[in-house]
């Protein structure tokens, strides 16, 4: 990001700085910032935006500490007015791209990527952000065509295939799977890219009907990645926020936190506990939360409602995380006999505010898919009584499996291997029969078989009796609605209904002894 040291007359009373002083303030200001001083780099950038108004380093940096605080709308405005005084900077259109997709204003951030990919046709990462963000908006021919061109550019052809594949196995031509499986087998070759690869020759090779050879394929990926945990299988952005910055446990060691975290929340969330604070939450019935394990239809359910005209879905949210973080009963300055009897409604009110701030519009509904959130489900119901939650339930195998087939960015650190998959599914199940305990009836419990089985008539009852909305025909047609969808399923859900995942694991049956095992009770009998 350059400096323009031209001043405006009339911006400030002080005089501008000369380009010494100012070269001087924005590096002190950049060590400040990069050791994680953010209050004297904020005084010392802000120092340098009143006395050089025009000196566009100042607000861009400020605009970047706005995002490490979630702070977004602030570094928009920020950020648009750089743009609009450099439009040839690349970094300020590619952060300028980041923040309107992070705010939802999807087809603002394709405008955005597109004039950052101008400015700089050889960055990958660009393009590979603007087929994404196609892919979101359902695009989807649009986003293989970026990729393509992008698959031009030696130094970035392996991401683009391995993007292709990810969207449409059937896309992916013999020399492009020759290119994988070169790569897959290189020992030199960096290793996020091998487990990358191999990932998605098993989705090529599992559309070919090559089950036994497409498992072999995802098996290794899950080795190499289970050992390699730290390791980026993406390319970094040119910003990362806390919030973007991958952060992985061992596999043991989340194990060890799911199962700490289960028996802390089911011997504090009792129903004594419950009956203690009900009555103090929001009156608002505008959550829907669906939550679950990962691949387990989930992505479905979101687009059918979110197909409604009075509701928003907002993907993957951390905005409940955020608003429990340290409060009680998880925090330790309050006890259960200094929190005061409103103290859930607030919490309720800060959690909506989130969501507005992350781009909740007027819609009366709005739908939070974080899965993870049935560790909280004693907690939603403490601050929203009426809101509506949607356990996502697939056959254990079928979803422990599509674990194991999926690559994740982040998280998920028990999907690397059947026994460690299998464990964890066991836990959740314990953690949601705990809320079926406490809280009967208070779940509603979402098959995906059934729903795939019989979508007519069951897409009809999740929209008018579990959520309790009136019927919209839309909702039938979900797969035409192009709202953005952030997900691994992004080119499922842009489909009718389909029955072909039904019962997938039989396919790779001979395989999953180790999967059956774990899951014990959950396994199939016979």
């Amino acid at each position: 990001m350059r400096s323009n040291v031209r001043s405006r007359k009339g911006s400030t009373n002080q005089s501008p700085l000369d380009e010494e002083a100012l070269k001087l303030f924005l590096q002190r200001a950049t060590e400040h910032h990069s050791a994680g001083r953010f209050d004297e780099a904020a005084r010392l950038y802000e120092h340098v935006q009143a006395r050089n108004p025009d000196a566009l380093a100042a607000p861009y940096f400020l605009a970047l500490m706005d995002v490490e605080f979630g702070r977004l709308e602030s570094a928009l405005d920020r950020l648009r007015h750089v743009t609009r005084h450099d439009p040839n900077s690349f970094e300020a259109q590619y952060s300028l791209a980041y923040v309107l997709q992070e705010l939802g204003r999807w087809p603002q951030a394709i405008d955005a990527y597109r004039r950052a990919v101008a400015l700089k046709p050889n960055v990958a990462l660009s393009r590979l952000n603007l087929a994404a963000a196609l892919e979101v908006m359902g695009r989807l021919d649009e986003a293989i065509a970026v990729l393509r061109e992008l698959a031009d550019q030696k130094h970035a052809r392996l991401r683009a295939i391995i993007r292709i594949a990810q969207l449409k196995p059937a896309a992916i031509t013999p020399e492009d799977f020759a290119d994988l499986a070169r790569t897959a087998e290189n020992p030199d070759a960096p290793v996020g890219i091998r487990i990358s690869s191999l990932f998605a020759m098993g989705e090529i090779l599992e559309k070919q009907g090559r089950y036994d050879e497409a498992f072999a394929a995802f098996a290794e990926g899950n080795r190499l990645r289970r050992q390699n945990i730290s390791e980026p299988v993406e390319e970094e952005g040119v910003i990362a926020p806390p919030g973007a910055r991958i952060v992985h446990d061992t596999p043991e060691a989340a194990a060890r936190k799911h199962q700490m975290a289960v028996a802390n929340i089911s011997g504090r969330l009792t129903a004594p506990f419950i009956a203690r604070h009900e009555g103090g939450g929001s009156a608002s019935a505008a959550p829907i939360f669906i939550v679950g394990m990962p691949r387990s239809g989930s992505t479905l359910l979101e687009q059918i409602l979110s197909s409604h005209p009075k509701v928003q879905g907002m993907g993957e949210t951390t905005a409940l995380g955020e608003t429990l973080a340290g409060r009680f009963p998880y925090g330790n300055s309050e006890t259960e006999e200094t929190i005061a009897p409103e103290h859930f409604r607030r919490l309720a009110d800060a959690y909506l505010e989130r969501l507005r701030a992350r781009g909740w519009r007027k819609e009366p509904f709005v739908i939070d898919k974080m899965l993870g959130n049935y560790m909280q489900i004693g907690i939603i119901h403490l601050m929203f009584p009426r809101a509506t939650i949607l356990h996502a339930m697939r056959d254990p195998v079928d979803t422990c499996l599509a674990g194991f087939r999926k690559l994740f960015r982040s998280g998920n650190e028990t999907t690397y291997s059947l026994a460690d998959i299998g464990a964890q599914y066991v836990r959740y199940r314990e953690m949601m029969a705990h809320w079926d305990e406490v809280l009967p009836g208070r779940v509603v419990h979402v098959r995906h078989e059934a729903l795939v089985s019989d979508p007519d008539s069951r897409i009809r009852w999740l929209v008018e009796e579990a959520c309790r909305l009136k019927w919209d025909d839309a909702c039938l047609r979900f797969y035409a609605t192009r709202r953005p969808v952030r997900t691994a399923s992004i080119a499922q859900v842009r489909q009718p209904i389909f029955t072909s995942s039904l019962e997938r694991w039989r396919r790779y049956e001979k395989h999953l002894g180790p999967l059956f095992e774990a899951l014990g009770p959950y396994a199939p009998r016979g």
